[in-house]
């Protein structure tokens, strides 16, 4: 486990097992691309697990004391176990980078784009 330094995070160099910069660079283009869609009004669901969500945005942000990176889809669920009664709200799926790519709730992201 690395020691915490405080502002590291501003010599660029990530930590073993962090994405490179160019990895980072395709999830904030893939995270502007979908907020683009949303905002032309089109709808972009994502699945996770088997259960289909109604992106609303995409987020990031970066803490100003560690500098650490996070990333987020905010959605609605809009499909879940049919025996299930449940009130849709909105839930936030942090984003995370694995050796597999990106991930969120430690499944790899796959996206619906439906047209209206």
């Amino acid at each position: 486990m690395p020691q915490y330094e405080p502002e590291a995070w501003r010599d660029g160099r990530p930590y073993d097992g962090e994405p490179s910069s160019r990895e980072q660079c395709r999830l904030l283009d893939l995270l502007g691309r979908i907020n683009y869609r949303i905002l032309s009004g089109n709808r972009v669901y994502v699945e996770v697990g088997g259960v289909v969500y109604k992106t609303i945005y995409g987020g990031y942000w970066r803490s100003v004391f560690t500098g650490i990176e996070h990333y987020l889809l905010h959605c609605e669920q809009v499909s879940s176990a049919v025996w299930k009664e449940e009130e849709m709200t909105a839930v936030d799926l942090p984003i995370a980078y694995s050796n597999g790519g990106w991930t969120t709730k430690g499944h790899s992201l796959s996206f619906i784009l439906n047209r209206e």
